[in-house]
């Protein structure tokens, strides 16, 4: 059992340091043009021994981007823990922005990733599911509990806001991606808007604290009530998931 646990860590190991050399590599370089036994020699691991590992470039480059979510999504939580009380958008804002923070060193990296999914429709599907999962993730450590088709709707919604602030996020060079931060609100905004249109907020937590009291049978009066609607939305979000999704 120690033979074993060793060796999964020594596997472990060369997994990151692959991943690293070829997060590396590839600010320079185009996926298509990443040679794993290159990669190998850069991280000091034999060739045949990275085939057997990683199999092929793309699996180390999920593997990097796994990381830098993780990365990302752990010290959210931590920033939003010692935040105290905080809205679920709050917390689904501030997990968006600090990933593009993980990610702000890296915009050559990411760049060829973009012009690479454009080429190649497979390496896009996957890099596409990567940023669902990342998504999925903030959205549950938020306090959502993604059930159904409209969770999954929720997660969607949000993986579409995060491509569509990429955009502006690429050009932003200010300090404290202010920037990037205002594109968030306001596509986050937008994608409330349609999330109460398609009713994906009717029976799971939302992602806004925007017309939290809204009924399909009794209408939205948040606009006439906004303390009631306050109040009814944190009210709302402080159920069990079993009481929430009745």
């Amino acid at each position: 059992m120690t033979d074993q646990t060793h060796d999964f860590a020594t596997t472990t190991e060369m997994m990151d340091r692959l991943a690293a050399a070829t997060w590396d590599a590839l600010a320079t370089t185009a996926p298509r043009d990443l040679s794993l036994a290159t990669i190998a020699a850069d991280a000091a691991i034999d060739a045949g021994a990275a085939r057997a590992i990683a199999g092929n470039v793309t699996t180390l480059i999920l593997h990097r981007l796994s990381q830098l979510d993780q990365l990302a999504i752990l010290e959210s939580f931590a920033d939003i823990a010692d935040a105290g009380d905080v809205t679920i958008r709050e917390k689904i804002m501030e997990a968006i922005t600090h990933r593009f923070e993980i990610y702000n060193p890296y915009k050559a990296q990411v760049a060829q990733l973009e012009m690479a999914a454009r080429r190649d429709p497979e390496l896009g599907i996957r890099l596409l599911d990567n940023l669902v999962q990342a998504m999925r993730r903030i959205l549950i450590m938020a306090g959502d509990d993604v059930v159904g088709w409209r969770g999954e709707a929720r997660v969607r919604g949000v993986a579409a806001v995060s491509l569509l602030v990429a955009r502006v996020w690429r050009d932003d060079e200010s300090a404290d991606l202010s920037i990037t931060m205002n594109e968030i609100d306001k596509r986050l905004a937008q994608g409330e808007e349609w999330g109460r249109s398609l009713r994906v907020f009717d029976t799971g937590t939302a992602a806004s604290t925007p017309s939290p009291s809204f009924d399909a049978d009794q209408g939205d009066d948040s606009a006439n009530n906004p303390a009631d609607a306050s109040t009814a939305y944190d009210d709302k979000m402080n159920m069990s998931p079993d009481e929430r999704y009745q």
